[in-house]
């Protein structure tokens, strides 16, 4: 039994292999055929100042797949990982006891760096909305190639105003890429999280784009999930450890999401496992980003010179939204300026809160100082990480 579960395993990373080779083939004919474009600078990516940055480049109708220097080596097939490994024991689910996965990531295709050559409706058909915001709407479709189910998100082009599309460079492309596009492409370089909702194609057209995501089901957004379930705390605790494991992921490829709070967390309701969603308002992680703030938890240290960094932003943010899990609120502070806190929740949760928002941002927690908690040990006890 064994070998023939050996055997298969092998037959499919040699298939994958094989593809690799072909893809990483073309990819460089096309480098040797693109290697006199000089790159671009990395533009001002700073998404809330509303004076158009004159280092990026006007807006196209749409971006030529000719035109951009693809780096093969920027890719590489993912690591052979089994999720069943990686995600966190939920003892008594609200939803549903943990499952093993039945969509190992060695099964994921992730391989886009210029937008599809193809139109949306000869590869995909669209379905019904699932989610609708200011920016655009995300729909459920099905990839024609082998039925796979996806989310559809449609992001309308905007060209000027606060909000205006912003423009990256990743490596490996030789055009600045609409932001969030481009941060997908960074996380999309292995290790992939299990943790992270990824993008598996990407379309432009005149007047939007048009992202392929990974999805799911069952699966709804955290906050409502959060707020329905009334979690005990070790089960808000083995949720929180995935969430923490998305945002360090992302930190770790050089991707600031800005905007970490429970809406922008999917759950998958029979084998909750959680996914960190939604970076239309993501930045490449720098040392410190000037400008008006974006996104859900504005760190104090802001207030001073109007300036933050991506890892002490994003504790505080976590640290707000794990105290949102576990006690139904935000957290309040005492005239003294010390944390409030409901008698029923544990010590080290306490304690774990009142690290990551500390007011001053050099004796924050850090990511990996959440991680290595006490409130955490189960989980990292349980294999997780």
């Amino acid at each position: 039994m064994e070998n023939r579960e050996t055997e298969k395993k092998k037959d499919g990373s040699t298939l994958i292999k094989r593809a690799w080779r072909t893809v990483k083939s073309a990819a460089g004919r096309l480098v040797k055929r693109n290697s006199t474009a000089p790159p671009r600078p990395l533009p001002d990516t700073d998404s809330a100042h509303p004076q158009p940055d004159p280092s990026v480049p006007e807006q196209k109708e749409s971006l030529d797949l000719t035109d951009l220097e693809l780096d093969p080596s920027f890719f590489e097939p993912p690591d052979f990982l089994d999720l069943t490994d990686l995600l966190p024991s939920f003892p008594k689910s609200p939803g549903a006891a943990l499952k093993e996965s039945e969509d190992p990531s060695w099964l994921r295709t992730i391989s886009c760096l210029g937008p599809s050559p193809l139109p949306l409706s000869e590869l995909y058909d669209v379905e019904e909305d699932i989610g609708r915001g200011y920016f655009g709407t995300v729909r459920k479709g099905i990839r024609k190639s082998d039925g796979q189910q996806v989310a559809i998100k449609f992001i309308k082009k905007l060209t000027s105003g606060r909000f205006a599309d912003r423009f990256i460079t990743v490596p490996g492309v030789s055009e600045p890429l609409f932001a969030e596009v481009a941060l997908n492409l960074l996380l999309n370089r292995p290790p992939l999280s299990p943790f992270i909702v990824h993008m598996l194609d990407w379309f432009e057209e005149e007047d939007q784009y048009i992202l392929i995501l990974e999805y799911s089901e069952p699966c709804r957004d955290l906050y409502g999930f959060v707020l329905q379930e009334k979690l005990s705390e070790s089960q808000a605790c083995s949720l929180m450890y995935q969430a923490v494991l998305a945002a360090k992921h992302c930190l770790d490829g050089g991707v600031f999401h800005r905007d970490i709070k429970l809406d922008n967390y999917v759950i998958n309701t029979a084998t909750n496992r959680v996914q960190l969603i939604d970076f239309g308002c993501g930045e490449v992680a720098e040392s410190g980003i000037k400008g008006q703030f974006i996104g859900f938890a504005c760190p104090p240290e802001y207030f001073a010179d109007f300036e933050y960094a991506a890892e002490p932003t994003t504790v505080w943010s976590l640290g707000i939204m794990m105290h949102r899990t576990v006690c139904s609120c935000n957290p309040l502070r005492k005239e003294d300026g010390r944390l409030s806190f409901d008698s029923r929740v544990s010590a080290e949760f306490q304690e774990l809160i009142t690290w990551c928002l500390a007011l001053n941002p050099s004796e924050r927690a850090t990511m990996e100082d959440i991680l290595q908690h006490e409130w955490f040990r189960q989980e990292r006890m349980s294999g997780a990480i």
